[in-house]
């Protein structure tokens, strides 16, 4: 367990960035607010005391929850009827909190291939596990591709045997190969993707949408779009909402997107037209909410999990959670 203490001279330089941010980024002021979504239930708990964070999440092929714990190197694992076990941990390369790159050594984004692969993101302490891992159905993990200290790899998107990393520091999307240890190369340095002020963090949250990559933007507070090309390229990034400061995100079969927005604490759902509605606020139970994603069995297909991340920069209630949203839509397969 981490002392109030401890907590403090850990975390001074998150709590001077995270401040600044939860000052200068504000919802969005043309969102339309909803009333409370009807259906919204908490899945799982965590533990705030000994800095379990639940960042992000994927779902296996027989309805496993997997979810990344940032503070602590762990990937948690939830089943069916919700038991919870401990998947892998990952070297942070220090104890938590500890100030190394850009930011705080972290695990961040987390994907998962057809064939129930898990591939996650890492920020290490320690330069040589920094980047991003495979983890097999079995828990075997395998580092497949190092990027700099100077990187901060957050949200990670599968397609056709190749990763996408985004970058929160560099301002960028990394790519690796998801099918063997190499090493990764830029996909895509758009300008659009930059971070004009460096107290914030930029691409954050990751993912495809027929052949375009979105990515979420938290300095800018833009949902861009980046077109996959027949030569494995990347095209011109546009800009697909404005005035949105997401966390990771996902998609309905219709292109409806549902982000978290971390600091913020709110829950949003953003049309294929830019539009964007409040679904839920922090008196619905959020709390830091970092991601979003549907589930993939029957009728589990139209209920939208957030991950809420209650890190200790921010978070006024410390009351990490998994929660699950019922929605009259289904979730886009993935992946």
């Amino acid at each position: 367990m981490y002392t109030p203490s401890v907590l403090r001279a850990h975390a001074r330089k998150v709590t001077r960035t995270l401040a600044i941010a939860t000052a200068l980024l504000a919802p969005a002021g043309d969102a339309r607010a909803h009333p409370p979504a009807a259906h919204v239930e908490t899945v799982a708990l965590f533990d705030a005391a000994l800095l379990e964070a639940p960042e992000n999440i994927a779902i296996d092929s027989a309805g496993d929850i997997f979810i990344t714990l940032a503070l602590t190197g762990e990937i948690r694992r939830i089943t069916p009827n919700g038991a919870q076990s401990t998947f892998a941990t990952l070297p942070l390369g220090a104890p938590p909190l500890t100030p190394c790159g850009p930011f705080v050594g972290g695990l961040t984004g987390l994907a998962i291939d057809h064939h129930d692969n898990l591939y996650a993101a890492l920020a290490s302490c320690d330069p040589s596990s920094r980047g991003v891992w495979r983890l097999t159905p079995d828990g075997h993990a395998t580092m497949l591709a190092a990027l700099p200290m100077s990187a901060l790899p957050n949200g990670v998107a599968f397609r056709h045997g190749a990763l996408y990393i985004a970058d929160s520091a560099l301002g960028l999307v990394w790519r690796a190969s998801a099918a063997q240890p190499g090493p990764a190369e830029i996909w895509s340095d758009d300008p659009l993707l930059a971070r004009p002020d460096t107290a914030l963090p930029g691409p954050n949250g990751a993912q495809f949408f027929q052949g375009e990559l979105y990515v979420s933007n938290v300095d800018t507070q833009q949902i861009l779009a980046i077109p996959l090309l027949p030569d494995g390229t990347a095209g011109s990034a546009r800009v697909h909402a404005a005035n949105v400061a997401c966390d990771d995100f996902a998609f309905d079969v219709h292109g409806s997107m549902y982000c978290g927005t971390g600091a913020l604490g709110t829950l949003l759902r953003i049309g294929l037209d830019g539009s964007v509605d409040a679904l839920l606020t922090a008196a619905d139970g959020l709390d830091g909410p970092t991601s979003a994603i549907f589930g993939r069995i029957g009728e589990d297909r139209r209920s939208l999990y957030v991950t809420n991340g209650a890190f200790p920069f921010f978070s006024t209630a410390h009351r990490p959670s998994l929660m699950r949203v019922k929605l009259g839509v289904e979730g886009l397969a993935r992946p």
